[in-house]
């Protein structure tokens, strides 16, 4: 059965296969109908037809299609297909495509591949013929009969979900106008299809995955701010807190892009130290497209890891994960996202509680000083001057929330020892409080010792830490100045910030 939305007030005469009503550009057909071609509201691609049999659509020997063409869409599409048969063949494949034309050369397909005993969705553009691969496959084992598998193009962003889950997503422009349509590879075959003009995405949507061996829940996050493509987030919440000890969040912050864990994994060394039972946290750890600095980058929509943790994450948390409303959100992180702790709570008191940051260049100076993934995060060295670098004047313009409480923890000189003294310094000057770790021989990773430290000192301030009293006058002794003298980077960790 084909149906086409049209909105109109006429009485057309019964038609051979019978029409049901749907919104003005959208379309659909459940192949319930003999044998044959797809009929008129079709028309085939150049390669050749797709046809039915028992009821669902086929392809043939080699590569064939049929696009939708009983009426006009947007080139905001979407098209998805069902499923019909856990296993494939080898050497076939189909799916779901969006803006196809010029007899299907040109289009956006997600197919659902069996190769060589591993199946897997893979997303493509086709120009003039050529198959031109969007990203990297996604291993999704055998999909199971009914199984739903949608193609989405809104703007530049084209995705390919299974079952409404995201599983790829790529940014491209070149193809626009077009149709909806199924494309395939032998004799792969699909069920139901449905197809039109696609509304706009969820802005910011979390999907449960699953629960590991060792408690965590993972996450997929999908935002245009932290993007293209889905993320991870991983989440740890308490199971045996300590008795007395109040609930509160810790953000994680990662120094690398993904699940990179060169300087080990921020969120397992929390686990293995009990910190989410002894402290009674809930501990929330993203995953970013690239190595994060935790800025708004004015060049680049998908770079907007500030906006995307303040405006996307945090408030995700607040409605999903309390549990006595009255938590504080504390921060943690060395390196690149010990810079972005200091930005983040400098920059939005009202959002973060306390913050603890390890080892970090403090005294960065230039947005392009430490390698291309810093230029790449902060887009213009103008952007990482008036809204992220620690200078004196940032430093003034924010302070006033932090005169009287102390809400800031410092710590590490393994790669990073002027900085964290020239920081140290800057922040004096300002009259804003905060506590420093003495020097200790800790290595720059999550594991060397200084997390268990960092926590103590967070859940020490935490109990001392009482919003009314942030606009009270200063009167809190600070830590003495000193005399460095600035040095260059350390080679050791340069790489870490190209």
């Amino acid at each position: 059965m084909r149906s086409l939305a049209v909105f109109c007030l006429i009485l057309v005469p019964l038609l051979v296969f019978p029409q049901e009503a749907f919104a003005a550009t959208h379309a659909s057909d459940n192949f319930s109908r003999p044998a044959g071609s797809l009929g008129a509201d079709w028309t085939p691609i150049r390669d050749g037809a797709l046809s039915i049999s028992s009821h669902a659509v086929t392809g043939s020997a080699a590569i064939a299609g049929d696009v939708w063409t009983a009426g006009t869409f947007t080139s905001d599409q979407y098209s998805q297909i069902k499923v019909t048969a856990k296993r494939l063949k080898e050497a076939q494949w189909i799916g779901p495509a969006v803006r196809a034309q010029n007899g299907g050369q040109d289009a956006y397909v997600g197919i659902y591949d069996w190769n060589n005993g591993h199946p897997e969705l893979i997303l493509f553009k086709r120009s003039a013929g050529n198959w031109i691969q969007l990203g990297e496959a996604y291993s999704s084992g055998p999909l199971a009969a009914g199984t739903q598998l949608k193609l989405v193009a809104f703007g530049s962003t084209i995705s390919f979900l299974e079952n409404g889950v995201q599983r790829l997503s790529a940014t491209d422009s070149s193809l626009s106008g077009g149709a909806p349509g199924i494309v395939a590879y032998g004799t792969a075959t699909a069920g139901n299809w449905s197809g039109g003009d696609a509304s706009r995405p969820a802005a910011f949507q979390v999907i449960y995955m699953r629960t590991d061996a060792d408690g965590v829940k993972w996450y997929q996050v999908i935002s245009a701010n932290n993007g293209p493509g889905p993320q991870v987030m991983r989440v740890l919440t308490p199971t045996h807190p300590a008795p007395g000890v109040p609930h509160n969040f810790l953000y994680v912050l990662p120094v690398q892009l993904r699940l990179s864990n060169t300087y080990n994994d921020g969120l397992e060394t929390l686990r293995r130290a009990d910190a989410q039972n002894r402290y009674n946290l809930t501990i929330i750890e993203p995953t970013f497209g690239i190595d994060p600095w935790y800025a708004d980058n004015p060049k680049n929509a998908n770079i907007q890891y500030e906006t995307f943790l303040t405006k996307q994450v945090v408030p995700w948390v607040k409605k999903t994960l309390t549990i006595t409303g009255h938590e504080q959100s504390w921060l943690i992180g060395f390196s690149k996202s010990g810079l972005g702790v200091e930005d983040l709570i400098l920059k939005h008191p009202e959002i973060f509680t306390l913050a603890a940051a390890w080892d970090f260049p403090a005294t960065m100076s230039s947005y392009d000083q430490l390698g291309p993934d810093a230029t790449f995060s902060y887009g213009t060295d103008a952007n990482f001057q008036a809204n992220y670098r620690l200078s004196t004047a940032f430093l003034n313009a924010h302070k006033a929330p932090f005169m009287n409480e102390n809400r800031i923890w410092i710590g590490g000189n393994r790669e990073f020892p002027v900085d964290m003294a020239d920081y140290a310094k800057l922040l004096t000057k300002a009259g804003i409080v905060f506590s420093q770790e003495a020097p200790r021989p800790m290595g720059h990773s999550w594991n060397t010792g200084w997390v268990p430290i960092a926590l103590a000192a967070l859940r020490q301030d935490s109990i001392k830490f009482r919003p009314d009293d942030v606009n009270r006058p200063d009167d809190v002794n600070r830590p003495p100045k000193g005399n460095v003298t600035p040095t260059s980077y350390p080679q050791s960790v340069r790489w870490l910030y190209k």
